[in-house]
């Protein structure tokens, strides 16, 4: 008896051990933790994403695309200016006089009068690039999003599921005790209370396996929020329902309507047709006009003036087929922006569908689980109340012990499925669910 009671004393100071020594530094460790909310984690992962940070460059660079074809369009202007001396006299063939020294100044402008529609695709092309460039950072700000969200869910869900360690290890503690209790008044045998301490070691690993991933759900969190630390959930539980949905139909409709890789892939299309379109300008004239307006002499300041203009026509008849390579090219592009465009809608049609079912299934698991703790919980308090009276064995207490923790755990998952629906759905549409 007393060997016994020494055991379960060195159990219980074991149990409490890491606690006591950690003391006030675990504390100030845990106060020292950011606490973001949802909105202020989807908020970060949008303005610190990689992929977010590469969108907005390329919607930088195709803004200055954009740019440069309507500058196309208006004249080009120079100024210049030349100061010439050397040591021996040369022959100048503007004057027929031998100088060594000569002042030069000038103005020159162009203006294309026709470039065979060359100027006008370019422009189509490059507004078209830039609508598939915006479309391609919507998509990717609500990808960042959703990692945001899924990494969000999981780190409240580590939160609950810790809480549901604690828990058991708490009922484990209270077991032992029943046990004790019993083997004290001779109604139990050493069986009961070995069978009780192991009980309550495998609660003491499983709260600790609970901590290790709430800290590791923690360090996901704050990368993708782009912060080098661990970020805790703030207060928050998962969802039990899902919000209302509108009829697949309809789903499916607002994706290829709406959704940013429809937009991105349909953009990139047209932006392709553009591009053809342009690979044929070449086979027209181009007409430029070019003039100028110049000063000079040999003393400073210049008092001569004289003025130039050209009207270019161009016609390339023969340039080594790089025409028709080009415009093959182009076809090709053409051809292969198209089907992706046709391969997101149909691809988006399958995940409204998919996500749909995949939120309904997961509503029905939290409903489950949720009536599966009641039960659970309702048969563990009836064995503890017939173990106290020797009606049944420490074995079947066990049993409904770990079912509770079990259920418990299959509870938070289905909440976190839930959640992490939702936010997959919400990708998909490019719009949250709920906002007509």
């Amino acid at each position: 008896m007393k060997i016994m009671r020494r055991r379960l004393h060195r159990s219980w100071r074991l149990l409490f051990l890491p606690a006591l020594l950690a003391g006030p530094n675990a504390l100030a460790a845990q106060d020292a933790v950011r606490v973001v909310s949802l909105e202020e984690a989807v908020r970060l992962a949008a303005a610190r994403d990689p992929a977010v940070v590469a969108a907005e460059a390329a919607v930088d660079g195709a803004r200055a695309g954009r740019l440069q074809a309507r500058g196309a369009w208006l004249p080009s202007v120079s100024v210049n200016s030349v100061y010439g001396n050397s040591s021996n006299q040369r022959f100048d063939q503007s004057t027929g006089q031998l100088v060594s020294e000569n002042y030069n100044a000038g103005i020159d402008g162009g203006l294309v009068l026709f470039a065979g529609g060359r100027r006008l695709t370019a422009l189509r092309a490059a507004e078209a690039e830039l609508d598939a460039a915006d479309a391609n950072e919507v998509a990717r700000r609500f990808e960042a999003g959703q990692a945001a969200k899924v990494a969000y869910h999981a780190a409240t869900a580590a939160s609950d599921l810790l809480r549901v360690s604690e828990q058991r290890l708490e009922r484990a503690g209270q077991q032992l005790g029943f046990a004790r209790t019993r083997y004290e008044v001779g109604t139990a045998t050493t069986s009961d209370l070995l069978r009780a301490e192991i009980e309550l070691a495998n609660a003491e690993l499983g709260e600790y396996e609970a901590r290790s991933q709430l800290r590791s759900a923690g360090l996901v969190l704050g990368r993708a929020i782009g912060v080098p630390e661990e970020v805790q959930a703030a207060e928050a539980d998962l969802p039990e329902t899902a919000p209302a949905l509108q009829p697949v139909a309809v789903l499916v409709a607002r994706a290829v309507r709406g959704s940013p890789a429809v937009l991105a892939a349909e953009a990139a299309a047209a932006s392709s047709r553009a591009q053809r379109l342009a690979a044929y300008t070449p086979y027209l004239p181009t007409v430029q006009v070019n003039g100028g307006y110049d000063w000079f002499a040999f003393e400073f300041p210049p008092d001569q003036r004289s003025w130039s203009f050209r009207v270019v026509a161009s016609l390339p008849v023969f340039n080594n087929f790089q025409r028709e390579a080009a415009l093959i090219r182009a076809g090709a592009q053409e051809r292969t922006a198209e089907a992706r465009a046709l391969d997101a809608s149909l691809a988006a049609r399958v995940a409204v569908e998919e996500g749909v079912r995949a939120i309904e299934l997961a509503e029905r698991r939290v409903e489950v689980s949720a009536r599966t703790v009641a039960l659970a919980a309702e048969d563990l308090r009836v064995q503890e109340e017939r173990y106290q009276i020797g009606a049944t064995t420490i074995l079947e207490l066990q049993a409904s012990q770990v079912a509770l923790a079990e259920s418990e755990v299959a509870g938070v998952r289905a909440r976190q499925d839930l959640a992490t629906a939702v936010a997959r759905l919400e990708t998909i549409l490019g719009e949250t669910i709920g906002d007509e």
